[in-house]
């Protein structure tokens, strides 16, 4: 279930909202720090794709520790955080020049609703268990979570699209984020930047659909990997997150790449 856990596409977007005045340090410190990083990016006037991979890793690692932050909250139900962050995403359409990228993060919030409801109806697996057992997992950053894909009992290609659904799922966040940022500080951004954040999470959430269905994850495809074939354990994380300690985020730059 490890590999599912990395795709909760909202929950940066709630820390910076719904949860930002409850947070403490350094959680809040390390979420000010991606809001300020992304601000960077989308007032630069430069290219968005290229710097937006540069973040990746960075919105995975807050990404698992405010996983396990709210692993805390027993009541915690994923799928109606998604629904209660849609009328939010909803209103940065009063801006016209916002109209598209709204429309386009709605897809994507759409995209990762059907993967969660289809995660829901899958035996063993619900999305209250699953935060509730993140809490027990250790941390492990992005580079040494991908290093752990090349020690599963997985082939090449299954690990890489793994890889690349996350990604996916990263780039969402990325867009969630930046979107919030431009409606809520009342910036001055380009038009070309918006359109290019707009065109960046809508192939990330076609990207991130269609390895879902690959996989056998959504229940529209009877082929693919079952969906337990992509579950690791606590203790095989541990294992993996030990190696990756040991030098093995070399080897996962050149795995992801």
């Amino acid at each position: 279930m490890i590999a599912t856990a990395k795709n909760y596409d909202v929950i940066c977007f709630q820390l910076r909202n719904s949860l930002y005045s409850q947070l403490e340090n350094p959680l809040k410190k390390e979420l000010n720090h991606l809001s300020s990083d992304i601000k960077a990016i989308i007032t630069s006037g430069r290219k968005v794709q290229a710097q937006s991979e540069d973040m990746l890793s960075q919105v995975f690692n807050l990404r698992i520790k405010a996983l396990k932050y709210l692993a805390n909250d027993k009541n915690l139900d994923y799928l109606e955080m998604i629904r209660d962050i849609l009328p939010q995403i909803e209103k940065l359409k009063s801006k016209r020049k916002l109209e598209v990228l709204t429309e386009n993060l709605l897809f994507a919030l759409r995209c990762n609703q059907r993967v969660v409801e289809s995660l829901d109806g899958t035996s063993g697996f619900s999305t209250g268990n699953l935060i509730s057992n993140i809490s027990q997992l250790p941390d492990i950053t992005y580079q040494q979570f991908i290093a752990s894909l090349a020690f599963a009992n997985l082939d090449d290609e299954t690990a890489q699209r793994i890889v690349d659904w996350t990604n996916a799922s990263l780039h969402i966040e990325f867009v969630l984020v930046a979107a919030d940022i431009i409606g809520n500080d009342k910036l001055e951004i380009s038009d070309e930047t918006i359109n290019e954040l707009a065109f960046l999470v809508a192939d990330a959430a076609q990207e991130y659909s269609a390895i879902a269905a690959e996989l056998g994850i959504l229940k529209n495809r009877s082929s693919g990997q079952s969906f337990s074939k992509l579950s690791f354990d606590n203790s095989f994380i541990q294992e993996q997150k030990q190696l990756a300690d040991l030098g093995l985020e070399d080897f996962a730059r050149n795995f992801s790449n």
